[in-house]
């Protein structure tokens, strides 16, 4: 998958509201605990309205918000999750305004918040911000840090939970991080998921900041397993990469006959999507 079609926010969105059940197992282990498992799931609307409405432009929006009911007849438990894969850019405030906004909007309901930092490597991460005028403290905000790359992947090394599995690549330990990518695909192909093997292989190789020969490794020894299914799927993407790399192609060199008609570049882009940039990097 390219770099144009792959997002690794929304591959962290799409993996929790694709197993919601196995999210809150990984993101809230105590709360299953205490509570048993969701026999009911809802997916809020993550929009938040503007407080001024004079400022341009729509209001923000938040990562997930998920309702859960659970199984000992608590009414629900909403888990905000906001995830950060730049530990550097952890905005508590952020989070704090969207957890008031829930607030607002389910007052009465439970509310746990989740700061879900998968970088490439543990960091000191504050959990707390509370802010002090003349002595007294007039905000305080916590939430909930899961900072992958500070898990130890013993602790879920045998797990069969989808979640935490696709963030194993990134955990700490010492362990071959292609032999661990490789964990995940089996297991998930041992599950019967082939859609999620398909929707989050990417994912796997993002999260296990493998380097282009680690990733030409993972490819080649998933060719030699005996596994038809996946040879047809990586038939089919090279089909795909082959159709998109003609698509590319043939727009490149309308831009360039276009080009060599005196036909302005804002025109060609708008047409076509070809800068001049990519034009002389193509000739290059």
């Amino acid at each position: 998958m390219s770099a144009e079609q792959f997002s690794h926010d929304q591959a962290v969105k799409n993996l929790i509201k694709d197993y919601p059940e196995e999210a809150l197992e990984f993101l809230a282990h105590d709360v299953v605990v205490s509570h048993g498992q969701p026999i009911d799931i809802e997916f809020l609307d993550t929009a938040v309205a503007k407080d001024d409405v004079a400022q341009p432009g729509p209001g923000q929006s938040m990562d997930l918000a998920i309702r859960y009911h659970l199984a000992d007849g608590m009414a629900a438990i909403l888990v905000l999750v906001e995830h950060w894969s730049d530990a550097g850019k952890l905005d508590l405030l952020r989070t704090a305004g969207y957890f008031l906004e829930l607030c607002r909007r389910f007052p009465g309901e439970e509310i746990l918040p989740i700061a879900l930092v998968d970088d490439d490597r543990p960091k000191e991460l504050a959990d707390t911000v509370e802010h002090w005028t003349l002595g007294t403290r007039h905000f305080l905000f916590h939430t909930r840090i899961v900072q992958v790359p500070a898990l130890d992947l013993e602790q879920f090394r045998h797990t069969a939970n989808r979640v935490a599995l696709s963030f194993t690549p990134n955990m700490a330990g010492n362990f071959d991080r292609v032999d661990q990518v490789m964990r995940v695909a089996f297991a998930f192909r041992d599950c019967g998921d082939m859609a999620g093997f398909r929707k989050f292989f990417a994912f796997w190789v993002v999260e296990g900041r493998l380097g282009l020969d680690e990733q030409r490794e993972v490819k080649l020894r998933l060719k030699e397993t005996d596994m038809p299914e996946i040879m047809e799927w990586f038939k089919q993407e090279g089909i795909e990469q082959g159709r998109a790399e003609g698509a590319r192609a043939s727009k490149l060199e309308d831009a360039r006959k276009l080009s060599e008609h005196g036909v302005s570049w804002e025109i060609i882009t708008s047409a076509t999507g070809v800068k001049p940039e990519d034009l002389s990097c193509d000739i290059s």
